[in-house]
């Protein structure tokens, strides 16, 4: 086999064999994590969110992610609240540049289940459009690759579909808990480059190896008041896709001084633990340390996670930074006509 066989015979197997893109920021990216979570906006009726994270440069040619998204409730009456949410995603990753694009559309309920709106559950679906592409140039061998002479394309294209649902409970105003699933990709879109060739019988291939596997995402966390300015919101989120499991669980402490005002600046001090289960292989793959700033209603954050795993030798411990902003809108004239139910901050 020539190298360069292998190198696009790696690119061509990429969904059977990988994860989707994941974030350490599991505060900074609801609507990424669960369609549910759309609409989901504490003290406000829309919200931007960006997200952009780096990974392994300092080994390769690392991956480069960048997420937004917008989302804001559309209807409220009745302790029934509809949120709508648009969300983008591109990352790069490779010599190649093996590059994915998303754009998804999302829609969700929420609904109280008392009075007080303390209990809350809302479900979600959602709708992306994933294209993906490679340079053939960077290909580097001896002699060309022969499926490229054949006509093999350098893009892909597919439609992926996700669920999810979400509780919320606010027993009073110094706790809170919520806990979510989703299920994502539950039609195993068929990702490979080869189907067009395929199909009018050129190369031969299975595609049943090269759907894209369904993803399971399962998270939780909650609000603790330690005292007159402390609170702890540790989280957790699991994820099962394919023979790929991943966990991650930590927490925030934040600080905010109540005799600063009623909006005082929150600081936030974070870090979780991430480990991996792929059969008998097991072990912890980073550690995440993050710092977070709420000022008015717009939250900063950044990340960086240290690699732990056997992959420390050649990242020399390296991981990657993680950058967030969220911006809440209150959109006072359009509120008055929601009659809104209260979201749990997370």
């Amino acid at each position: 086999m020539r190298i360069v066989f292998l190198l696009l015979g790696a690119i061509l197997s990429f969904s059977a064999y990988s994860q989707d893109v994941h974030l350490s920021h599991i505060h900074a990216s609801p609507t990424f994590l669960n369609p549910a979570m759309n609409g989901m906006i504490h003290n406000g009726m829309a919200r931007v969110i960006v997200n952009s994270k780096s990974q392994w440069n300092t080994v390769t040619n690392g991956y480069k992610t960048g997420v937004a998204s917008a989302d804001m409730k559309v209807y409220g009456r009745k302790g029934n609240v509809v949120g709508l949410g648009l969300n983008v995603l591109a990352d790069q990753a490779g010599d190649l540049d093996f590059t994915t694009v998303k754009a998804g559309l999302a829609l969700s309920v929420m609904r109280s289940l008392d009075y007080q709106d303390r209990n809350v559950i809302s479900v979600g679906a959602e709708m992306n459009h994933f294209s993906t592409r490679f340079d053939p140039t960077k290909l580097v061998g001896f002699e060309a690759e022969p499926l490229l002479a054949l006509g093999l394309p350098n893009k892909s294209k597919y439609f992926s579909y996700s669920a999810g649902f979400g509780w919320f409970f606010n027993p009073d105003k110094h706790r809170s808990f919520y806990a979510g699933a989703s299920l994502s990709h539950f039609n195993q879109p068929d990702v490979t480059f080869t189907k067009g060739l395929a199909q009018e019988g050129i190369v031969q291939t299975n595609f049943d190896a090269f759907n894209l596997f369904t993803k399971v995402v399962l998270h939780a966390g909650g609000t603790f008041r330690l005292g007159k300015n402390f609170k702890v919101l540790p989280s957790a989120i699991f994820t099962d896709q394919g023979p790929h499991q991943e966990i991650l669980g930590g927490g925030f402490v934040r600080y905010a001084n109540k005799a600063a005002g009623p909006d005082p600046i929150a600081l936030y001090l974070g870090a979780w633990l991430r480990g991996y289960f792929e059969g008998d292989i097991r072990g912890s793959d980073a550690a995440v340390l993050s710092l977070r700033a709420d000022v008015n209603k717009t939250y900063f954050a950044i990340s960086y996670d240290f690699n732990v795993s056997t992959w420390k030798r050649a990242s020399r411990g390296a991981g990657g930074f993680e950058l967030s902003v969220i911006h809440i809108l209150d959109l006072d004239k359009y509120s008055k006509k929601i009659q809104d139910v209260y979201c749990p901050g997370l």
